[in-house]
């Protein structure tokens, strides 16, 4: 009897410590695989539920598109919506499709146009990973009949300074010389709407001028004027034509060098070159006066400006293109002298959005005249003294001075090498090397009348 009570009591001892944590340990597995999958169901479903209400949202928009009154009126859009604590994003894209089966955007033709591409994409955020936004897509036909085989299409693209559509932009088509069959339109085109789109309609084949023209707009190649293009219009057949074209901004120039520009006096005839990153636009509004307001293209990238008539040098060094890449200072190598480095400053780009007022400065160089009071000048541009890091001008560039006015003891010149000449009588000597000083560190040829004009500061 006692050998059994003990036995029983020995049986009470409960569970070891090994064991309770084998158990914990089973438990927390157990659990985080159960807690794992009710995470994943309520993603699944949220998820679920948000693409039934994007699902929704596209078949609203291409209800909204169908009905649209005019197919023309029907652009790109992008707006958004919060529905159940989600902010949904509805994208409308939109293209024109011609017998080609390629989508004809209004600045690329072929072929007519039939009808128009509707794709509405609708995304939210914390989509599930690996998953497509909701997307649909239809075709929508105008209600009358746009294209005729025997007539043609003019697409018509304007684009801002942005890149994107100009809208309210009017256009116009007039036969070109020779007309080869080009009719006078009996209805003005429409203006160009919010992506900078229209289209001339029902045009007999020939050749037209395409021209488009709004208040204070300008070119990319600075023209104010309606600018006008040449198409070729084909029977039963689109044909496109692109401007950039964009409210001007203004840009409020000084030619600045130093000392104060208070006895500087400026070339009757120097142009100024406009860098940006869709190449060089080069003004020749001239005049000697420091400050100019020049209206420019509002690139988005803005512009550097040069003085002078600037052009890049080739990048095939067996080129035999002429080049004059000396006033731009950015080209000019950095140069130590007795431990001090002489570098260019950085040429500051100005950014510009349409309409904009701008400063802008233009750095240049001096050279003293003082000891030449009335004087007329000539410079001509000369090659590079030997050892100057002039990047070099083959190109024969000649800026003319008026007579030095009372008190004006300097010129501005455009960075580079140039030879000085005054006018004595009916011709033309070069002015004694004595006599023009380059004030800027670098080096000055002692042949009469050559000087270098270089942009090199000590930092």
């Amino acid at each position: 009897m006692h050998k059994v009570l003990q036995r029983l009591r020995s049986s009470d001892a409960g569970l070891s410590l090994l064991e309770v944590l084998v158990a914990m340990m089973i438990f927390a597995v157990v659990s985080l695989g159960v807690l794992q999958a009710l995470v994943t169901v309520l993603a699944i479903t949220r998820d679920n539920r948000a693409r039934v209400v994007a699902a929704n949202l596209a078949s609203q928009e291409v209800d909204l598109a169908r009905d649209a009154g005019d197919v023309f009126a029907l652009f790109d859009d992008t707006y958004t919506k919060t529905l159940n604590g989600d902010v949904f994003t509805v994208r409308r894209s939109t293209a024109w499709v011609p017998s080609s089966n390629t989508e004809a955007s209004c600045g690329s033709g072929g072929g007519t146009l039939q009808y128009k591409r509707i794709n509405i994409e609708v995304s939210w955020p914390n989509m599930r990973e690996g998953t497509e936004p909701v997307r649909f897509d239809t075709l929508l036909s105008p209600d009358d009949r746009i294209n005729d085989p025997a007539l043609g299409t003019i697409l018509v693209s304007v684009l801002g300074g942005s890149g994107e559509g100009s809208p309210g932009v009017s256009v116009g088509a007039s036969p070109a010389s020779p007309p080869e069959g080009a009719q006078s339109l009996s209805t003005s085109p429409a203006a160009t709407d919010a992506q900078g789109c229209t289209f001339v309609l029902k045009v007999a084949p020939g050749n037209y001028n395409v021209s488009v023209s709004r208040s204070g707009y300008i070119t990319d190649a600075g023209q104010s004027a309606a600018p006008s293009k040449l198409t070729q219009v084909v029977a039963g057949s689109a044909s496109s034509v692109s401007f950039n074209y964009d409210k001007a901004a203004r840009f409020n120039v000084s030619f600045v060098a130093k000392p104060s520009p208070t006895n500087v006096q400026l070339s009757i005839d120097m142009p100024t070159s406009f860098l940006s990153s869709y190449g060089v636009h080069k003004s020749t509004a001239t005049s000697s006066s420091l400050t100019r307001n020049l209206d420019l293209f509002p690139w988005r990238s803005g512009y550097v400006g040069v003085a002078g008539n600037y052009s890049a040098k080739p990048e095939d060094p067996t080129s035999t293109a002429t080049y004059c890449a000396s006033p731009n200072p950015a080209l000019w190598a950095a140069e130590t002298v007795e431990g001090v480095t002489y570098q260019s400053p950085d040429p500051i780009a100005v950014a510009a959005n349409p309409g904009d007022n701008v400063d802008m400065t233009v750095p240049m160089g001096l050279v003293d005249v003082s000891a030449i009071p009335g004087a007329k000048l000539r410079v001509t541009s000369a090659a590079p003294v030997a050892g100057s890091e002039d990047p070099g001008c083959t190109q024969t560039v000649v800026l003319n001075f008026d007579a030095l006015a009372a008190g004006k003891t300097f010129i501005a010149l455009p960075y580079g090498t140039w030879t000085v000449e005054r006018q004595v009588g009916a011709g033309w000597q070069p002015v004694g090397a004595g006599s023009v000083q380059s004030p800027i560190v670098g080096d000055t040829s002692s042949v009469a009348g050559v000087v270098t004009v270089d942009p090199r500061v000590a930092p």
